[in-house]
């Protein structure tokens, strides 16, 4: 029996004790004739000390199976932890040290397939003049490269900037421009949405390391597609280059749609049991409140949750439902943001809810210049380069 319960027992068994002795009383003072009452005392407490032991034997076996079960759960526990070491041990020394050497011929396939997206452009044959047509092709490749883009993450009751969205952007040879989502869409469809989020990572990192030293509370949301959450391999270079840039880790938050949540494998579960042993954080996107557990969620990781405006506000303001499940993040310490505002109305809605928001109606995404971020020595020898 436990320490907690045993002054409990002890004092119900003063009752019975007491019983006992105000019987053995009676029989003495008062004689024959009192004998029936002390009888009667004298055997009520005598089922009362009876059903007092029963009750204390019960509750010390119960409490023995509680103690093995608990000491069960603990060594369960170890073992799964010490698995989950081995297993990141194993994957990491597997990946070996270059495992990032594909991102650049990865993104160079990812540009063709764009081009060959769009319509032909018209060109001139170079059969007749092939001297004259290779200075160009080398003219024009130099222009063709990712761009880093930063859309600010706006505080709905300040108007202020607190956080930003990493975007980015392909250029072409002539100028154009290729949009995030077309070119997240076309990753996804080649195969090459993991080289980019790892590639997406490490331009990121410079940049979060110079507006943290500004600011130590900004943080950058960084896009990651399914395909990178569903592979071991894509998930061990992840935690990789966080290991490497450790000191702007915890500046990245890891944002991926709710839908691929529903369809991640064991693998896709074990890399979110990763990055929450890391210690990043995890933002969830075009939420919907159906089947969301909130408590769950913040188990993995995730303390943002973010919605499109229509989600929130029908047109008439937020719900009751709404509302309710606005205090319920609160209380789980999960921040709401509202994507794609586009109008005063909806950021006056959604405001209700919602801390952040993000969209046309505040401001644009904003392009990052390639060396931003870089200290003056590796400027220099960039330059020399």
């Amino acid at each position: 029996m436990s320490r907690r319960m045993t002054p409990v027992m002890l004092g119900l068994t003063t009752f019975p004790l007491a019983a006992i002795g105000v019987a053995a009383y009676i029989v003495v003072t008062a004689g024959p004739q009192m004998m029936a009452v002390a009888g009667a005392i004298l055997l009520l407490a005598c089922c009362i000390l009876v059903a007092i032991t029963v009750v204390a034997m019960k509750l010390s076996r119960h409490e023995q199976w509680l103690w093995s079960q608990q000491g069960s759960l603990r060594d369960l526990a170890r073992k799964t932890g010490d698995a989950l070491d081995r297993l990141a041990k194993v994957e990491q020394e597997a990946a070996g040290a270059a495992e990032l050497d594909a991102v650049a011929s990865d993104l160079a396939a990812l540009r063709r397939d764009v081009q060959e997206a769009r319509a032909p452009q018209p060109r001139q044959s170079t059969a007749a003049h092939p001297q004259s047509a290779a200075p160009g092709a080398k003219a024009e490749k130099p222009a063709e490269r990712l761009t880093l883009l930063l859309e600010p993450v706006i505080e709905l009751a300040t108007g202020a900037t607190s956080h930003y969205r990493a975007m980015v952007g392909l250029a072409d040879g002539q100028g154009k421009m290729v949009g995030h989502d077309a070119l997240m869409q076309k990753a996804d469809q080649g195969g090459m949405r993991g080289a980019l989020d790892l590639r997406m990572v490490k331009m990121v990192a410079p940049v979060l390391r110079s507006l943290r030293n500004r600011n130590p509370e900004l943080q950058i949301f960084v896009p990651v597609g399914r395909a990178t959450l569903g592979s071991r391999e894509e998930g061990s270079r992840l935690l990789d280059l966080l290991q490497k840039d450790a000191d702007v880790a915890q500046g990245m938050v890891f944002e991926f749609a709710q839908q691929d949540l529903g369809l991640l494998d064991t693998a896709g579960i074990e890399n979110l049991a990763r990055l929450a042993r890391a210690g990043t954080t995890l933002a969830l996107r075009d939420v919907y409140l159906g089947g969301l557990d909130l408590s769950a969620l913040r188990q993995i990781g995730v303390r943002f949750l973010s919605f499109p405006p229509h989600a929130v506000d029908a047109g008439s303001g937020p719900s009751a439902t709404w509302t309710k499940f606005a205090r319920q993040a609160r209380v789980l310490q999960m921040q709401l943001i509202v994507a794609d505002v586009k109008t005063p109305q909806q950021a006056a809605a959604v405001s209700r809810v919602a801390r952040y928001g993000h969209g046309p109606f505040f401001a644009p995404p904003r392009k990052v210049r390639s060396d931003a971020g870089m200290a003056p020595s590796a400027l220099r020898k960039a330059s020399a380069a």
